[in-house]
This record gives structure tokens, sequence and C-alpha cells, in this order.
């Protein structure tokens, strides 16, 4: 079973949509069978049509145990830090509408009553993620992540060759309230903030025509969809990353999943985190499936 009380923003939408938006990792087949069996409930009474939510409304909703939130991957955790792995599609905390039930955040929470959440990862992304269990090593954290003392290492897979071996990459990031993606450009302009990528080719192969091109990412800023925009600049586009990337090779290569996961995070330099100097935290290197 799973709960959840529609915020002040949330509603106004049918309830499959609050649905989806409140649990992600929920898949649509589930949802519509449990409206089919009567297994959603609304403030105590059954529904088995798609009906609107509105702020307040309880809802419940009857599915099996494997889809119900699970604890979160940890990798390393003492006193005082946490380092553990977000699965992809898995948001770090709650929309711009206050929904979002399940979330990196509230998994976190559930194991650690006192955790903190320092740094974000695109929802799309899976990967390391570094916690607080005290304020104190919050505001460390946040320090070290804000002074670039962190070091992070992503693998992606991108289409086509690249232009080098490997390279590093510098343009400029628009973020525009008016849209759910962002913009690079060569110059800089009103607004934009500076971004650094660089990587290095692990392989390149030819999948049904396609070549791709394994990577490993490293990134000195931290922006929104930073990776995939800029590697989608240098038209190298993430496969099956259809906001910035090609459908029409997405759909040719069944790839719905934006290959992209931050591999590991080591800290360097930060006042107050010396026992932690030169620490991978890391998780499991997998090969893409599509190579194998």
């Amino acid at each position: 079973m799973i709960r959840s009380i529609v915020p002040e923003n949330g509603g106004g939408m049918t309830v499959s949509k609050y649905i989806a938006r409140a649990f992600p990792l929920l898949p649509g087949f589930a949802i519509r069978n449990a409206l089919k069996k009567k297994d959603v409930r609304i403030n105590g009474a059954r529904v088995s049509t798609d009906e609107t939510v509105w702020a307040g409304d309880e809802i419940i909703v009857y599915t099996e145990k494997k889809y119900e939130p699970n604890a979160l991957e940890v990798i390393f955790e003492d006193d005082e830090l946490i380092a553990f792995i977000k699965p992809a599609f898995l948001p770090v905390d709650v929309d711009q509408d206050g929904i979002g039930e399940d979330t990196a955040l509230s998994r976190l929470k559930g194991m650690y009553e006192n955790a903190y959440l320092v740094h974000r990862l695109d929802a799309g992304t899976e990967g390391v993620m570094l916690a607080a269990k005290t304020k104190s090593m919050e505001e460390k954290l946040l320090n070290a992540f804000k002074n670039h003392k962190v070091t992070k290492i992503y693998r992606a897979l991108a289409v086509g060759q690249m232009p080098k071996k490997t390279q590093s990459l510098k343009a400029y990031l628009t973020k525009k309230s008016t849209a759910s993606r962002v913009f690079v450009e060569d110059e800089n302009a009103p607004g934009s903030k500076v971004i650094e990528t660089a990587y290095t080719v692990i392989r390149e192969k030819c999948v049904s025509g396609v070549w791709l091109s394994d990577l490993e990412v490293r990134i000195f800023t931290g922006r929104t969809h930073q990776i995939r925009a800029h590697l989608a600049h240098i038209a190298r586009p993430l496969l099956g990353d259809d906001k910035y990337g090609n459908r029409t090779v997405n759909k040719k290569l069944s790839e719905t999943n934006v290959c992209l996961k931050c591999l590991k995070m080591m800290i360097s330099g930060a006042e107050g985190l010396e026992k932690y100097e030169g620490m991978w935290f890391e998780g499991k290197d997998e090969e893409w499936k599509i190579l194998r």
C-alpha cells in the first residue's frame, strides 16, 4: 500500500497523473491495473475511473509490495556522512508543485531521521550522492560543493564518434523559467553561467549502423542538465535523451532511458573534511547493456 496527501498546489489533475508524479517509479500499467481493480481510494472511497483530485485529498493505492518505496543502497556510512546510490527516475525532492511522496530525500529520511541532502542529481540520472547526518556536516559538505572541492565522475553513452579521444569543453548555459530545458551557447549572454565539462573515450562501437561512444565524463561546474546539454551542443547527444538528443536514433535502438550515471565522487581540499581526503565514494561500474 502507498499513501499520499495532495499538497496545496497539487490539485486539479486526474488521480492517475497525480499518482505517477507522487510515485515516479510506479509503472503506468500498475496504476491502470489498480484503477481497474478499484484498488485506488480517494478519501476512503474506492474509485475505478480517472477522477480529479484536489488539495487535501488522501490517495491510497493498493499495489504489489515490490512497487512500494524501499531503502536506498548505502555504499559508505560513518557517524557524520552517508554515500548512497540514487536510482534512475527517482527525484531528489518534491517537484515545483510540492508533489513527490517517493523521493531520494523521503527514502533517506525513512532510514535516517536527521539526514540532510547537500546536492542534487537529475531525476533521470542514477548514481552516487552524499548526505549529512549532522548540521555541522551539512554545512561542511555544502561549502565543499559550493567551492568545487568535490570531484564528480560520470559514465555516459553518446551518439556519434567523438572529435577527440579526450577533450575539455567550455560553454555558457542559460536556464529559462518558462522552459523545462536549458540552452547552451559558445558565447556569454545575459543570465548565462559558464559550464566546464571534460570527457575521455572509453571505447566506441557501431550498433545497428549507429556509432556510440562510451565516455568517462568529469564536470567542473554543476549546472542543471549540464552533461546532457553540453554534449548535445557539440552534436554528440546522449543515447536515450529525447529532450536534447536524437529521438529517431533512440527509437531505432529502443532506448528510453538517458544513458548517464554518476559513477563516483571524491572530496579534496575541503575545510573540515580532511578525514575523507582522497576517498572515492564509488558505485558499481557496469557496462551499458547495448554494448555487451
